[in-house]
């Protein structure tokens, strides 16, 4: 029986294959291992190797920066259809350029083309035959022709260095990572990847709150390398040595906390939980510092009330405290509950009792809060702070407010507290600035109804005041406060002009020469009519909630005074066809208080700022809506809201001009001189803010100066010189600075702190210094100061130190020793000057203007001096800044309040004329702009909310297109600053930028964008939002009405309706917000809006009956 595999008798295990003939110096162990071997392919290895020495020897070329095709000449040339295939891969490497990122590794691999093919090598199998595996299935196919050209590399023909695939280790990788790394499955590979977090999310703000600060800040003493031991210094060692060689035994055997309680003494542990994250680490070691500091001071109420506010840094980090999301009311009841607990430590402190109600508004009932404050006022009636959040309170209260209810209650405020500064009541201490808090609850009043349409009553109120405090005759200065109301009523009943009125007398003149006044008031004039102009609007054909918006505008800003009756007519108060309009004196008279002269100043002051007088220097308030519509104005958003009518401003302007000038005639010595400045800045003003004629101005002003009065006043010629300089006409200002200098300069007793006032502002015009109001257009032309301006800059300031007020025009006699001695006396007189403050700090406001002056002359004389050298002058100005701030922090516990702001306006004049310097340094030097930038962040973290130094820095990231800083400034501060400029600042400047980039985009498109991307309008909210959060700004009407505008133009509209009665829950005396709503709800709540003004008996100028039949 033959088997199945016969073996041939060499003993091969290939038969096939015994023709191979064996070399014959071949050994016997050598022939034993030949069945191993397979001859069926000869000369594979040497094939591989071939192909790999031509691979290394191109890549060497490449390296070499040759040409591959510089390579050895092969003896075979590739055919047609090898370089065919090699220009098929070019071009589809071009066409894989528009690919993912991920695919580019195969474009940069290195070009190795393949093996040279037999000539004339071409596999003639079709499509349809390349399919086949088995020979047997192509039956025409002759053996020679049985072969297929592989188009596609198989790298591991390369990596194991055979082409038989019988000699590869077929194996499945099932980890991809390397030993000692992370496993990695196989049946993973196709999972989708888990989408990378960014810096910004949840997650990484919650693992950077997490990480301690030390982990982001390199070790000093750690060089890049770790050890795993600590090393113990050699001085601790010996000292250890020595303490256990003094001790007992038995003391070296217990540890720290056994030899403590052995002793007695306590030990304080800190046992750190290690799930506690840093941020709550930190959080709870402040905590228990607060528990603690409580239980030692718990009479110290500014202590509690800073632990009520530290309770908002659960809120600015949420994603520290676990895994949930503190809410609001958490943290309320929270501070709710500390209050409490204060309150039992405090009994009756009126300031914890006012915290507590403020934060119990949003928890308890309005009526219980509002019955809590009414019994605080009854224990407590002297006390101001408590009567305005009790005005506040019932002012903020839809359900219950009305305008009569609120008139009723400021009545009932001011009466208690005029019984008190008259000495009728004693029950109470008295306040300390009583008369000047009852002038603030008075102005406060009159925003109010002004807010609330009746602009007529309070215009009424301020000038009833102003006539009995300013205008009194003088056998009625001691008389009582009821015996005065009742003769000034008949000054008020008689129909005589008033003051701020064309052609007012006064009361005081009208005592004395009453038929006189009588027949000219018979020829007063008459408001000027409006039918003209609503015929125009009617005309227009708009719609109905349009036409009532445009009249009811416009009759407001014309009817500023109470109506009178005409006598000549013979009129009396039932002929007024508007009542609203009618004023009695007897809706005044219980608003009406005596004042001393220093305050009747600031009365008439705050009534300019009432008037809109912009020029007018006073305290900032939070319902001032013109100064804050003026800010957000000057970025170009005109459509916010339209600027007044002409008519309304010319009549303004010239009311203006009637109240400083009547103000002049009742004001002596300083008050008048102040008046005469102020007077001098309302001629810079024209009627609808045009130019100023220069030759106009300057008339009235000589006028002013030949007044014997006038003409020896420093702080009137020092304003005259100022004001020709903000204007332009720098030469007019040197010659009066050199004129007055000589006149006023001599006697140095009176009035010495204006004298080097003179000479700085004469140096800035000779070294050509930028003008104040245009600090923030930088010019792009550079300025030219010659040697001549910067050596008589210098004399200038040397007739300063030795008292040559009368030679100033001589700058060749001045020597360099004399530049010198001058230069040292000056920074001697500097630093006596800050010794003496530094003693005694408590000076006038005229005393820091002094040193503030002073301050100037030496880093100007520095400046000029070192040949106009920046650091020269900013090293004296920052020598005085820091002497300041450490002055006013040693102020800062003390009682004085007008210390410390006279500490606060001399730092902030500082930091404006180092803003100043700079600013001209830069026009004059192509410098860096790092040092202005560096002085206005430094004076934005003690001015946040300053407008002068947000301006600034806006201009300097604005030109720089890079807002980040900006941001980060914006994000720290809001919610914090209790002040609506800054949020103001944050959205203008906001919508600014973002309609900047609308506009770019639809000039590139040519296709209009008209709303903000979700980013922008997230973050306008966040800055609105965080500012109303505050108590003191979420009374502000402003930033509703901005809240409004930006939602309804910008954001979504079903946000705005929903936006606007929040809006009136806060402000239901804002007639502006009204009339916001019925912008955005048009004529579907016309009707509504207008029943509910007529509700809260805000004024309405036109009901809506008038306008059906106006349009019919």
């Amino acid at each position: 029986m033959n088997p199945l595999f016969p073996i041939s008798s060499s003993g091969s295990l290939f038969p096939v294959c015994e023709d191979v003939q064996e070399s014959k110096g071949t050994t016997s162990h050598e022939a034993r291992l030949d069945w191993l071997e397979n001859k069926s392919f000869p000369g594979i290895q040497s094939n591989v190797q071939s192909l790999q020495e031509r691979k290394e020897h191109i890549i060497l070329k490449r390296k070499a920066g040759e040409s591959p095709d510089d390579t050895e000449p092969d003896d075979t040339e590739p055919d047609d259809t090898e370089t065919k295939g090699m220009l098929r891969w070019k071009k589809r490497k071009k066409k894989k350029k528009h690919k993912h990122k991920k695919n580019k590794k195969k474009d940069h691999m290195i070009e190795v083309p393949r093996t040279p093919s037999p000539v004339g090598a071409k596999s003639k199998l079709s499509e349809t035959q390349r399919n086949k595996v088995f020979i047997e299935e192509l039956a025409f196919l002759e053996p020679e022709d049985a072969f297929r050209i592989d188009r596609k590399s198989n790298i591991h023909n390369w990596k194991y260095e055979s082409l038989y695939k019988g000699h590869i280790a077929a194996f499945t990788q099932t980890f991809k990572s390397g030993l000692g790394g992370g496993h990695q499955s196989k049946e993973n590979k196709h999972k989708s990847k888990d989408k990378t977090k960014r810096y910004f999310s949840r997650e990484n703000r919650k693992v950077s709150s997490q990480a301690p600060s030390s982990h982001f800040l390199p070790s000093k003493d750690n060089h890049g390398f770790q050890s795993d031991i600590i090393p113990v210094p050699s001085e601790v060692i010996e000292c250890s040595s020595r303490e256990k060689c003094d001790q007992d035994i038995r003391q070296q055997l217990m540890d720290k906390s056994t030899s403590h309680y052995i002793k007695g003494i306590g030990v304080e542990t800190v046992d750190k939980d290690v799930s506690l994250t840093e941020t709550e680490y930190r959080r709870n070691k402040k905590t228990a510092e607060f528990n603690r500091r409580t239980r030692e001071e718990p009479h110290n109420t500014d202590l509690w009330l800073e632990f009520v506010e530290f309770q908002d840094s659960l809120l600015r980090f949420p994603e520290s405290e676990g895994h949930f999301k503190i809410s609001k009311a958490a943290v309320q009841e929270k501070k709710i509950a500390i209050m409490k607990k204060a309150m039992e430590v405090n009994q009756g402190n009126i300031v914890l009792k006012l915290k507590y109600l403020q934060l119990c508004q949003g928890a308890m009932e309005s009526d219980q809060v509002n019955k809590e404050m009414e019994d605080l006022i009854f224990h407590n009636p002297a006390n101001v702070a408590l009567w305005r959040q009790y005005l506040l309170f019932n002012q903020s209260r839809l359900a219950s407010f009305s305008v009569s209810r609120m008139c009723k209650l400021y009545q009932k405020c001011i009466t208690t507290l005029v019984k008190y500064q008259e000495g009728r009541l004693k029950t109470h201490t008295l306040p300390v600035n009583l008369s000047h808090d009852l002038v603030g609850i008075f102005v406060e009043l009159c925003t109010f109804l002004k807010q609330a349409g009746h602009k007529e009553k309070a215009m009424a109120a301020f000038q009833a005041l102003i006539e009995l405090n300013l205008c009194c005759p003088e056998r009625l200065r001691s008389a009582e406060l009821s015996d005065k109301i009742i003769i000034l009523e008949s000054f008020w009943d008689s129909g005589v002009q008033r003051f701020g009125e064309e052609g007012a007398k006064g009361w005081s003149f009208w005592m004395d020469n009453k038929e006189s006044l009588h027949a000219e008031s018979e020829s007063s004039g008459k408001e000027p009519s409006l039918d003209d102009e609503e015929q125009t609007i009617l005309e227009r054909g708009s719609e109905k909630w349009e036409t009532w918006l445009q009249i009811e505008t416009l009759r407001e800003s014309a009817h500023w005074l109470p109506w009178k009756p005409d006598l000549s007519a013979g009129e009396t108060m039932d002929d007024c066809e508007d009542v609203d309009k009618l004023v009695l004196f007897d809706d005044i008279s219980q608003f009406l208080f005596c004042l001393p002269e220093d305050l009747c100043l600031k009365l008439l002051y705050e009534f300019l700022n009432f008037l809109g007088f912009e020029n007018c220097q006073q305290g900032k308030c939070v319902q001032d809506t013109k100064r804050l519509y003026h800010i957000f104005n000057s970025f170009g958003m005109e459509d916010f809201k339209k600027p007044c009518p002409v008519a309304e401003q010319r009549f303004l302007h010239t009311f203006i001009g009637n109240v400083i000038q009547q103000g002049l005639l009742n004001f002596q010595g300083v008050f008048q001189t102040e008046l005469t400045a102020l007077w001098l800045r309302y001629q810079t003003r024209n009627e609808i803010n045009e130019k100023t004629d220069i030759k106009k101005f300057k008339k009235i002003a000589r006028n002013v100066l030949k007044d014997s009065m006038n003409r020896n006043r420093k702080a009137v010629w020092m304003e005259y010189s100022n004001l020709l300089f903000s204007l332009g006409d720098q030469n007019g200002a040197t010659e009066v600075l050199e004129m007055a200098i000589p006149m006023l300069c001599v006697n140095t007793d009176d009035g010495k702190e204006c004298v080097p006032a003179f000479y700085r502002a004469l140096v800035e015009i000779l070294l050509k210094f930028p003008v104040d109001t245009n600090i923030f257009q930088f010019n792009k032309n550079s300025i030219s100061v010659s040697s001549e301006s910067v050596s008589r800059s210098i004399h200038v300031l040397i007739c300063l130190c030795e008292n040559r007020h009368s030679d100033l025009k001589n700058p060749e006699s001045t020597s360099s020793v004399t530049r010198l001695k001058s230069r040292k006396k000056m920074e001697e007189l500097l630093n006596l000057l800050l010794q003496d403050y530094k003693e005694e700090s408590e000076r006038s406001r005229e005393e820091y203007g002094y040193l503030l002056d002073i301050t100037r002359c030496c880093a100007l004389y520095e400046y000029a001096f070192s040949d106009l050298n920046l650091d020269s002058a900013l090293c004296v100005l920052n020598k005085v800044q820091s002497f300041l701030f450490n002055l006013s922090i040693l102020n800062t516990d003390d009682d004085s309040c007008s210390v410390n702001k006279n500490l606060d306006h001399c730092l902030e004049q500082i930091f404006r004329y180092k803003i100043k310097i700079i600013h001209h340094h830069m026009s004059v030097h192509h410098s860096s702009l790092t040092p202005l930038r560096t002085t206005v962040e430094a004076a934005l973290e003690v001015f946040p909310n300053h407008v002068y130094f947000l301006t600034v820095f806006l201009e300097i990231e604005r030109g720089c297109m890079v807002f980040g800083r900006l941001d980060r400034f914006y994000g720290h501060h809001l919610g914090r600053v209790k002040s609506p400029d800054l949020t103001v600042f944050a959205v203008a400047s906001l919508i600014q930028r973002q309609v900047h980039r609308m506009t770019i985009i639809s000039d590139e498109s040519d296709e209009s964008v008209t709303h903000f991307g979700s980013g922008v309008m997230h973050k306008i909210r966040s800055y609105l939002e965080r500012s109303l959060e505050l108590p003191e700004l979420q009374h502000c009407s402003f930033l509703w009405s901005l809240y409004l505008y930006c939602e309804a133009n910008f954001g979504q509209s079903e946000r705005a309706s929903g936006l606007y009665y929040r809006s009136l829950q806060q402000c239901p005396w804002a007639k502006s917000l009204y009339m916001d709503g019925v912008k955005i709800f048009k004529n579907s709540k016309l009707e509504e809006i207008t029943d509910l003004i007529l509700e809260k008996e805000i004024r309405l100028q036109i009901p809506l009956e008038e306008i059906d039949i106006l349009q019919s």
